[in-house]
């Protein structure tokens, strides 16, 4: 009976030795928050680990869930110094030679994939870690998430090429842009806008793109002691010292956003550390019903891929969180939330859902959205925000739902036919089938909208791609439809819109859809064709975002821009790339416009910018415009736009020299193509006598050209020739004097 009582006891006063230990090793943070630079794998070695890291607890969750079946081999990691308490794998991701990706294993789903085992001990700066199952790849790419398992929070995200299974040391890839997005970006395209977005856009680089300057956004430190004091959006910012060491926050309020969106108030923060914005807080106030637009619908529309989906304890409450993938810059974690009150109450009611109506009304809302590469930082953000409103009244969770089973992590238009979505669908329930609902709107003129439900297999607990013909339809929203509504998004390629300076009127602007969808192979095309007509102005352009949410295209394969055309005046195509500042500087070409439709193949090498002597290099291209000049009414047709790699062979002839306007009075624009540039001589002569009228010397360039003629006062009215000549080149044209 002794030894009855005994045994119990000493195993209990075992069991508390054993976890006073393992929360004082447990408690111990991870000491190298950064990417390993290195790591080698080795396939069944025989260097199997058994033994844990001192920092992984013997009754945590990785401990007890570690592997001991199925071992295939080991991968190393080395950090640049001396690690002592590394951190855990909590997910990996496959990326195959084909570029596509899944999620290839998460904690606590060992059944699948290739599960990690903890940290073995630590040799200097290599750690060790057991992988299991044999599905690894030996080609292609595998993406790791590290943890620190004191909290289980993530502190990094890293990507290497996978190899064949031999030892070699293989480097980390990426970490070259260490900032996520900025606030000033604003949250949009989760409630279609129409062309308000584009408007927008197109009016930040006629202002002058310029990259954001920290240094001349005000400080949060000085906004804070500016601000007004009571119950306001910003005073539940947080500060810097709330996210760590070193962090100063700046103010980028996309104040815009009011003027278009349901926002009544908008505030934002960049917080920057060493230089770089390591996370953002994006805020808004809206009265009855949440801010309409949300970052993972917003950042899917720019090209951002959905990596993971998953739910975060925070305090009581439970929260949905992100992960996403941009095309360029860090992978951001993202928490979005609401907190709804009554005016003059001091009850907050938290909310947080995938789906926007899953939210219930409230009098007053304040809307987070908050981001960062960090999810420690990300998790500090949340709490300080929901420690301002305990500190202001009683605050409980009235929406808790849970993250979507089936969601779109990323579309894309096809290369070879961009007619055309490719959509990667997860499936994490087990489900064979899902309805693809979209409602489509045909074009920017119409009202129309087009509704098509459409069947869709899956895979139970799997990944695939299926194809959605977006045809040229100006823009769609999509909807996954099982038993309920798990996700949507918005798809568009760009929108058509047009500016007129003050004072003037547009008389038409009517956007058609095409013809013939089936893009000709080694072409990009611009879809649908533009009518413009406008008075009161001597210019006015018509412009197209050539993606949708204003994301740049990276068109450097291409070498020609192909359209069709007639109007009035002369017409002037801008590429408008993100990284030039000035509007003045965009690469740019001009040609007369003839009253009948002609066809025209562009060199993209002969557009010019008065700044940069080099090419153009179209890797960031956000916008395409064409402004059109007269002193008369305006007018443009555009049908059949499209980049490509070959010259299109263009039926017409068309003239060489042309002067705008023809009639003239006393000045006219002379636009012409050299194929070599130098001095031209520029003649002015009788129809009738063939007499030499008028004549002087100008330099061209080779490529588009225009120069000013002023005519002498004794030039009569009448028909005269124009002719331009140099030792290797003529060209002429007929000029009425009126």
């Amino acid at each position: 009976m002794k030894n009855h009582l005994i045994k119990p006891l000493l195993f209990a006063v075992k069991w508390i030795i054993l976890v006073i230990i393992s929360h004082s090793t447990f408690a111990q943070e991870v000491d190298n928050k950064r990417c390993p630079q290195i790591y080698k794998r080795n396939n069944g070695n025989g260097q199997r680990i058994t033994e844990f890291a001192s920092n992984i607890s013997p009754v945590s969750s990785y401990f007890l869930n570690a592997l001991t079946k199925n071992y295939e081999g080991t991968f190393t990691f080395g950090w640049g110094g001396q690690i002592l308490f590394p951190p855990v794998v909590t997910k990996s991701w496959i990326t195959d030679t084909s570029g596509a990706t899944r999620l290839d294993w998460t904690f606590g789903n060992n059944d699948t994939g290739s599960p990690f085992n903890p940290p073995g001990v630590p040799n200097s700066n290599q750690v060790s870690y057991n992988f299991h199952n044999s599905n690894l790849p030996t080609a292609g790419v595998i993406t790791i998430e590290f943890s620190d398992p004191q909290d289980n929070l993530p502190i990094c995200i890293c990507s290497y090429p996978l190899t064949n299974g031999n030892a070699t040391d293989i480097q980390l890839i990426g970490e070259e842009n260490l900032r996520v997005s900025s606030g000033s970006d604003g949250g949009l395209e989760s409630k279609s806008l129409g062309t308000a977005v584009v408007e927008q856009i197109f009016s930040k680089y006629q202002k002058g793109n310029m990259v954001l300057n920290y240094q001349r956004q005000p400080s949060l430190k000085n906004y804070r002691t500016a601000r007004t004091q009571g119950f306001t959006l910003d005073s539940f910012i947080p500060n810097e010292d709330q996210l760590g060491e070193e962090y100063t926050g700046y103010i980028t309020s996309p104040t815009e956003l009011l003027d278009i969106t349901n926002a009544e108030e908008v505030v934002s923060v960049d917080y920057l550390k060493e230089g770089n914005n390591f996370a953002t807080l994006f805020a808004t106030a809206t009265s009855g019903v949440i801010y309409e637009h949300s970052k993972y619908v917003c950042d899917r529309l720019k090209g951002s891929e959905v990596l993971a989906i998953d739910s975060l304890q925070v305090g009581n409450y439970k929260l949905i969180r992100s992960l996403l993938n941009p095309p360029s810059g860090l992978n951001e974690y993202a928490i979005s939330f609401s907190v709804g009150f009554n005016q003059n109450g001091s009850e907050f009611h938290l909310q947080s859902a995938w789906l926007l109506e899953d939210y219930q009304p409230e009098e007053k809302f304040f809307n987070f959205q908050l981001w960062s590469a960090d999810a420690k930082v990300l998790q500090r953000m949340v709490e300080a925000v929901i420690e301002s409103f305990e500190s202001k009244g009683t605050i409980f969770q009235t929406v808790a739902k849970t993250q979507p089973g089936i969601f779109v992590s990323k579309s894309v238009r096809k290369s070879s036919d961009p007619s055309k979505v490719e959509l990667t669908i997860w499936n994490r329930t087990h489900q064979s089938s899902v309805q693809l609902i979209s409602t489509s709107k045909r074009n920017e003129s119409s009202n129309e909208m087009l509704t098509e439900t459409k069947e869709v297999a899956l895979t139970p607990m799997g990944i695939q791609k299926i194809e959605w013909d977006a045809q040229d339809y100006a823009e769609s929203s999509l909807e996954l439809l099982s038993s309920t509504k798990q996700d949507y998004i918005y798809e568009s390629d760009g929108l058509w819109a047009s500016f007129v300076p003050s004072g003037g009127q547009v008389r038409v602007f009517d956007i058609q859809n095409q013809n013939e969808l089936q893009a000709k192979e080694g072409t990009y095309p611009v879809w649908r064709n533009v009518q413009f007509e406008s008075s009161g102005t001597d210019y006015a352009t018509v412009y197209k975002t050539v993606k949708g949410g204003g994301a740049t295209a990276d068109l450097s394969s291409f070498n020609y821009l192909n359209f069709e055309a007639y109007g009035t005046g002369s017409l002037t195509i801008r590429l408008i790339k993100k990284s030039v500042q000035n509007f003045e500087d965009h690469y740019s070409y001009t040609i007369a416009l003839s009253p009948n439709s002609r066809t025209y193949s562009l060199p993209l090498s002969s557009f010019q910018s008065p700044k940069m002597n080099t090419p153009v290099q179209l890797n960031d291209l956000v916008i395409l415009s064409f402004t059109v000049e007269s002193k008369d009414e305006l007018q443009v047709q555009l049908k059949s736009i499209n980049f490509a790699r070959e010259k299109e062979l263009v039926n017409t002839n068309p003239l060489q020299l042309q002067a705008c306007p023809n009639p003239v009075s006393s000045q006219t624009t002379l636009v012409f193509e050299s194929a070599v540039g130098g001095p031209m001589d520029l003649g002015l002569f009788s129809i009738d006598s063939g007499r030499l009228i008028q004549n002087q010397t100008i330099e061209t360039k080779a490529g588009s050209n225009s120069t000013l003629l002023t005519l002498s006062p004794d030039v009569k009215k009448g028909i005269y020739i124009l002719r331009l000549s140099s030792n290797r080149e003529l060209l002429t044209t007929k000029l009425l004097v009126q």
